[in-house]
């Protein structure tokens, strides 16, 4: 082994011996000057430390909204969930307050829901009688829905009988009446709606199987009652450009016979005047409410004492004049001008009057046409319109003929011919026997409800709604069906699933 001299090794060669001059100077000077290298070294440190966080807690902060927003998504997909998923119905919740917190609902899963008999629909009605109070209550004049003590404002707010379209009261109409498991149904319908309307802002129904060659009034109507019967309008929800040209179109197109504005045999007309009223309560531009009353006034000179139909001369018949009340009631309640005169009064006291005679007591059975040689048509649909009248009227659910309708009621929903048998039944039995068993509620709605949504949303077509998803085929038999087409049928449908909050129960 050769021992190398000490001389000859370098620093470099063996550090641990003893560092050349020019390290031993710089140890030195740190030797000197501890206190203060250690200070600004730990300085130095601490400034990139805080200068690498920076773009780490930009990424943190913008990691931890992220987590919140995706944490709030999976909530309200929760209560999405909890609301939709229902199978079958709820047990109502008694609110005395309409604005009021839903505090509690039971709701039962996959429960069978029994048909009332005829002796149980009798007994609610009796309960209902006793509910509603003394007999002079009962007995005092009947009260026009949008006016009176519930609406003392009418056209400030949203109007006694339109509060539930708000989105809270919405939700809370859903639990109370039973209608869980139709929100996405009621979405679809509106996608296909909104997909299939024309560049103008109108709905063509000859264009979707429709037969209806006369004009577009009725068809546009329709489909805009049924995205502001889900509260969507021209500034609200996620249909305000569909609403607005919808809107649009109708102005323009009442602009151009605002002298005489009938359409549609005043079928369209009354259509047309619930879809501008409606827009006018939730907030519509002044040219609408003008618009609005002009049709108001039109309706209130052609009276001639009892009904309404398809033009001036005609002896009226309950059909057409179910659409006219229907429509003259919405525009009571957006406070329409027209509506505060006396021949407005007037009108609606000799109407009620009217009403009466084509909806016997006795019977419970609602009457087309009155001829000299008596009543014409004795049928369901005439039953639930005459029903629905009565309701709106403020005539109270313990009226004679409405007991006596309920009784007919069940048998019609017993048959399966409307709802609840293999295929759908006249569309237009289905929305107004919908809309009338609605405000009498109970049993006989609980029993109607059930087998309402279930073959609604059975027959409802699923997919794509820019082909035929969210629609319902026509059916086979009803104007409403065969002249309308797919487009009215589907508006009508659509209805019947907002009926738990469209309408409040008025009495």
């Amino acid at each position: 082994m050769t021992l190398i001299p000490a001389e000859s090794v370098t620093a470099n060669e063996n550090p641990e011996r003893e560092p050349p001059r020019r390290r031993r100077a710089l140890f030195g000077l740190l030797r000197g000057h501890t206190n203060e290298f250690m200070v600004s070294l730990a300085l130095h440190a601490a400034i990139l430390f805080l200068i690498s966080l920076i773009p780490v807690k930009k990424e943190a902060e913008k990691l931890k909204t992220t987590l919140i927003i995706e944490q709030t998504a999976i909530h309200e997909q929760q209560e999405i969930k909890q609301i939709t998923d229902v199978k079958v119905s709820e047990k109502p919740v008694e609110v005395v307050d309409d604005n009021a917190e839903v505090v509690e609902s039971e709701v039962k899963m996959d429960t069978p829901v029994e048909t009332p008999s005829i002796s149980e629909v009798v007994e609610a009605m009796q309960e209902n009688a006793v509910l509603a109070g003394t007999s002079a209550e009962a007995n005092a004049p009947p009260a026009f829905l949008g006016v009176g003590a519930g609406n003392p404002n009418a056209g400030g707010g949203l109007p006694y009988g339109y509060r539930s379209r708000s989105k809270n009261g919405q939700k809370k109409a859903l639990s109370r009446h039973g209608g869980a498991g139709t929100e996405s149904a009621v979405d679809l319908s509106l996608r296909w709606l909104a997909e299939h309307q024309e560049e103008d802002g109108s709905w063509d129904p000859t264009k979707y199987e429709g037969e209806w060659k006369l004009e577009k009034v009725s068809s546009t109507g329709l489909a805009l009652l049924a995205f502001l019967g889900a509260g969507q309008s021209e500034n609200v929800g996620n249909f305000k450009k569909t609403v607005r040209r919808g809107i649009n179109w109708l102005n323009q197109t009442i602009d151009e016979k605002k002298d005489k504005p009938y359409f549609g045999q005043n079928y369209g007309s009354a259509i047309a005047l619930m879809a501008l009223s409606e827009a006018t309560i939730f907030g519509s531009k002044p040219i609408s409410k003008a618009n609005a009353n002009r049709i108001t006034q039109y309706f209130l000179d052609i009276y001639q004492g009892t009904g309404w139909r398809y033009a001036e001369g005609y002896d009226a018949d309950q059909s057409c004049s179910g659409w006219v009340a229907l429509s003259l009631k919405s525009a009571k309640a957006a406070d329409l001008e027209a509506m505060h005169s006396d021949r407005a009064q007037k009108v609606l006291e000799s109407y009620k009057a009217w009403v009466a005679s084509v909806t016997p007591e006795s019977e419970g059975v609602g009457i087309y046409h009155l001829t000299e040689k008596g009543g014409r048509g004795y049928t369901a649909q005439m039953t639930w319109v005459g029903m629905f009248q009565r309701q709106f009227l403020g005539f109270p659910k313990n009226d004679p003929f409405l007991a006596k309708a309920s009784e007919n009621s069940l048998q019609w929903l017993n048959s399966g011919g409307w709802i609840g048998g293999e295929k759908l039944g006249d569309p237009y039995g289905i929305y107004y026997g919908t809309l009338a068993i609605f405000q009498q509620q109970g049993a006989l709605w609980k029993a109607w409800n059930v087998k309402m949504k279930d073959s609604l949303l059975a027959t409802q077509r699923k997919g794509d709604p820019k082909l035929f998803g969210g629609s319902w085929d026509p059916c086979p038999s009803g104007a409403v069906s065969i002249q309308g087409g797919r487009v009215m049928m589907t508006a009508m449908m659509a209805l019947c699933l907002e009926i738990y909050y469209r309408y409040e129960a008025m009495n």
